[in-house]
């Protein structure tokens, strides 16, 4: 998917999500953006919080207002205007801004959402946060609304139109260097010029192919390897990966962009334990869960049960609880 479905589709996995209790304003927008969950009725609106969480979930911070944090519709307003992006008809992926009837008279705009879909009749479908059919502006829940520029009870200040393209580019900046040997899981799988879905494709790659990989786009939610030709998505290979950003550590990455986290994993008839951090736990001794028995990996990670000991050696690392201990 293109950046701008992947945030819209991220959107609609939070429809009928509310605050909690009711008039709280303490939902998980709000506290992803304040790092703590808050409470109070009248200061911690969120429909801007969720906007902004929505692009961050979706590998787009950097997309919602070029990347200023703000939880203010009067800021997403004067940015956008400020930036002449604000437009008086929308189109999908905009932010429609809104001042509702009851706004005081010094306020320009006071609740915003996201624009999903331009229907044929010329209205507007959104996914909104912190509203209601009773309280457009304060309304406590994710919803998908109808807007039209001749609402009751609001009217469109104008859309506020984000730059998808600059994710696009700012994913290619972060590039993360690699070296990865993959295999192609699935049919088909597009090689494309550029990390994104709208790039276009230089080759199909089969079920099966292998592949190295210098490089990767470090999103969880579209995720991309650099391979000889252009990119291919994350999704579709399985393999080991070595981050040079990260000491030099090991991961395995799996089919839709799954890897191993605090847990042991076979792994082509060996036996690997990862850290809660995802790397590769490598010489070391680790606690077993039960008997108190250590287990030994070696350089390679691989588990060497003729190394089992209840007196592990001081000279290497112990690793008490994989779970919650980070591998690096």
């Amino acid at each position: 998917m293109a950046l701008v479905d992947n945030v819209i589709s991220k959107a609609r996995e939070y429809i009928g999500v509310s605050e909690n209790p009711p008039e709280s304003n303490n939902v998980l927008f709000n506290t992803d953006y304040y790092g703590r969950e808050v409470n109070g009725a009248f200061t911690y609106p969120w429909c801007v919080t969720f906007l902004w969480d929505i692009f961050r979930m979706s590998g787009a911070e950097i997309v919602f207002c070029d990347g200023i944090k703000t939880a203010s519709t009067e800021a997403v307003f004067a940015h956008y205007k400020n930036k002449g992006m604000l437009f008086d008809s929308g189109k999908r992926g905009d932010i429609v801004l809104i001042l509702t009837d009851g706004a005081g008279s010094e306020r320009q705009v006071n609740h915003a959402g996201l624009v999903v879909n331009v229907n044929s009749d010329g209205t507007y479908e959104t996914i909104e946060g912190n509203t209601g059919s009773g309280n457009i502006a304060n309304g406590g829940m994710v919803m998908n609304r109808v807007r039209s520029l001749s609402g009751r009870g609001y009217r469109i200040v104008g859309f506020a139109r984000p730059n998808y393209q600059i994710g696009t580019q700012k994913a290619t900046s972060n590039e993360i260097p690699v070296s990865a040997r993959l295999t192609i899981v699935g049919s088909g799988v597009r090689v494309r010029k550029a990390p994104d879905t709208s790039a276009p494709v230089t080759k199909n790659l089969s079920e099966g192919d292998v592949v190295r990989a210098s490089g990767r786009i470090a999103s969880r939610y579209n995720p991309w390897f650099h391979i000889d030709g252009g990119y291919i998505s994350g999704n579709f290979v399985k393999g080991w990966v070595k981050d040079y950003n990260d000491n030099n550590r090991w991961w395995y990455v799996e089919k839709d962009y799954k890897y191993a986290k605090s847990q042991w994993k076979n792994i082509s008839g060996k036996d690997y334990c990862f850290g809660k951090d995802s790397y590769l736990f490598v010489k070391c001794y680790i606690k077993s869960a039960v008997g108190g028995v250590y287990y030994w990996v070696d350089g390679d990670g691989v588990y060497q049960k003729r190394y089992d000991t209840t007196n592990p050696s001081r000279k290497y690392r112990i690793v008490e609880n994989y779970k919650s201990e980070n591998a690096l």
